[in-house]
């Protein structure tokens, strides 16, 4: 079980998809990112994420940093960062279960990263054709990928350690979910 303040990793599929398999990693500070937390890439998040209020909106997602299908592991990381720091600095224990009420998950409701759209089924019409087309190219890629519950997943967590996993994802995603006619 990751560890609040651990630096995830997130493979924007793996969370999106809710995957079979996670993946995280620890260590590795950014550079990047400043030390208030504040990480965030400017032209992944709109101006309302700064001090903006999700409830002051009719959308209750108005505001929150949105993850783009090729979107890179370092610029979901500092999305992902700048929440955590915002949890940790509104007392979120060390180790934090998701609870939806949770004061410090409310506080920083604002700067949790959304998934794309291209990977919630209930906004992709083509999502199972989509699914499809990701295991077809994962495989192409060598990885043993597959079909499981309308998702897909890999068949051992072997395939996370392949050279090249996450530019595969990466490029797999962005074919399989971004290219509609």
């Amino acid at each position: 079980m990751l560890n609040l303040f651990d630096r995830a990793a997130v493979v924007t599929s793996v969370g999106a998809l809710g995957l079979v398999v996670l993946t995280a990693c620890g260590g590795g500070g950014n550079d990047d990112a400043d030390k208030s937390g504040k990480g965030e890439v400017a032209s992944l998040t709109s101006p309302a994420a700064e001090g903006g209020s999700a409830s002051a909106s009719a959308e209750p997602d108005a505001g929150r940093p949105q993850i783009r299908l090729d979107s890179t592991n370092e610029e979901v990381n500092r999305m992902y960062d700048a929440w955590l720091a915002c949890l940790k600095d509104h007392g979120a224990a060390e180790k934090y279960k998701r609870k939806p009420n949770d004061p410090a998950v409310l506080a920083c409701k604002n700067k949790e990263p959304l998934d794309p759209p291209e990977l919630d089924p209930a906004k992709n019409p083509d999502y199972s054709d989509d699914v499809r087309a990701m295991v077809k190219c994962m495989k192409g890629h060598g990885i043993k990928a597959l079909v499981s519950d309308g998702n897909w997943a890999l068949e051992t967590g072997d395939e996370l350690n392949r050279p090249h996993y996450d530019e595969y994802v990466l490029d797999c995603q962005v074919k399989a979910f971004g290219e509609h006619k």
